[in-house]
């Protein structure tokens, strides 16, 4: 078996290679994958790639060992300075000055604070749908996809929903640094700096005059007298912004085509709706919107048998993982009924997404609307697929709405 060159973006144009990772999983579940110089990167140390349930979540639940701070969380290296940027993020920080950040925004994540904006993503995800008029041919990412998040996330942020294109702009400067089609490197760096004095603005007015946003909330959050410092808050900003709207977008972009392509568990889902707490979980499983993240070993170990060294890199593959057939009865099978679902698409542990009672309630209520409306969608063409071993992301997806 070939194994692919699972560090490369391009190896993801076609989507996750579940084929070969499954093979890679029965033969070598702590596999070494070497990184080859390709295009304008010239090669990497190679790294330790999870394919386990089991191997995922001990790493991840054990930053003694498997840290996101020593080296970062993108499978690639970065720079030196790059990395000391880096560790402002919650992403990359670990315990215990990630378990006091932590601490802090929760705070502002509470199930009251999400239910409490319940019918405002009701009315958001009712004008979504209402902007589609009779339906017909659309790209979905466009008119569906990234609106009912973004409109969602102004909200969540405090600021104009005439605004929320720029944020919109920004996360895809930040997410594509990889695609060429998508971002150069000048306009990947300019995105930052515009975030972050974008950021800078909102944290002042916020502390000025509290509102009832959560991006107030986290600001004026305090735990034993201590608050988030300016860095800090900039990059849980950039987090939220990405979490909030790249991730949601793309759940309702793998919603969309997993129903396509499964007929049968669509029919299921219009004649059952009840079902859609069910679906949306398995639509995370069948197609994560991260797909996965690394780590660096700080200490001598080993997992399912393979020594690893301090040092070497350890990459979390989640797309993997939910697919185990160790854990998941016919793990490539989408079934809407499965009742038995750890997966693992909003992380666990210290790094569980503290977005994900937001994107589970917009995922149910978008589709919900959106499959009263229209009970016929199909996929009308191959979706163009975002070039990153990071983010399961689709650019372009046309779709035929009818009813």
């Amino acid at each position: 078996m070939t194994i692919p060159d699972l560090g490369n973006p391009s190896t993801y144009l076609a989507g996750f290679p579940y084929r070969e990772v499954a093979a890679l999983r029965r033969t070598s579940p702590v596999a070494w994958i070497p990184e080859p110089a390709s295009g304008s990167f010239g090669g990497g140390p190679g790294f330790w790639y999870l394919t386990r349930h089991a191997d995922v979540v001990t790493a991840g639940r054990h930053p003694e060992v498997f840290s996101s701070y020593a080296g970062g969380t993108w499978l690639r290296d970065v720079s030196p300075h790059e990395l000391e940027i880096q560790r402002q993020a919650m992403l990359n920080i670990d315990p215990p000055t990630h378990v006091r950040m932590r601490k802090i925004i929760n705070k502002a994540f509470t199930p009251r604070v999400v239910e409490a904006m319940t019918d405002s993503i009701d009315r958001h995800a009712a004008n979504v749908v209402a902007s589609l008029g009779a339906g017909g041919e659309i790209d979905w990412v466009q008119n569906v996809a990234s609106e009912l998040p973004l409109l969602v996330l102004a909200d969540i942020l405090g600021v104009p929903t005439t605004e929320r294109h720029l944020l919109f702009d920004w996360t895809n400067r930040m997410i594509g640094f990889d695609d060429p089609d998508a971002v150069d490197r000048r306009s990947y760096v300019t995105a930052f700096q515009e975030l972050f004095a974008y950021a800078r603005k909102k944290t002042a007015q916020k502390r000025a005059a509290p509102t009832e946003d959560v991006w107030s909330l986290v600001v004026n959050a305090e735990v034993d007298g201590e608050y988030l410092n300016d860095e800090q808050l900039d990059r849980f900003f950039q987090l939220l912004l990405i979490a909030g709207n790249e991730t949601t977008r793309n759940m309702f972009n793998g919603a969309v085509v997993l129903l396509a392509d499964n007929p049968d568990q669509w029919e299921l889902l219009r004649a059952q709706p009840n079902l859609m707490p069910q679906a949306i979980e398995e639509i995370l499983r069948m197609s994560p919107p991260i797909m996965q993240f690394r780590r660096t070993c700080i200490r001598d170990t080993e997992l399912s048998g393979q020594p690893i060294k301090a040092g070497d890199k350890v990459v979390l593959s989640y797309a993997a993982a939910n697919r185990d057939e160790a854990v998941f009865d016919n793990p490539d099978t989408f079934d809407i009924t499965r009742e038995n679902n750890p997966h693992l698409s909003f992380g666990f542990g210290t790094h569980f997404c503290l977005g994900s009672g937001f994107a589970r309630l917009e995922g149910r209520t978008l589709l919900t609307k959106l499959f009263d409306r229209f009970p016929k969608i199909e996929v009308t063409g191959e979706p163009v697929r975002l070039r990153s071993n990071f983010v399961n992301g689709i650019t372009k997806l046309p779709v035929r709405l009818s009813t």
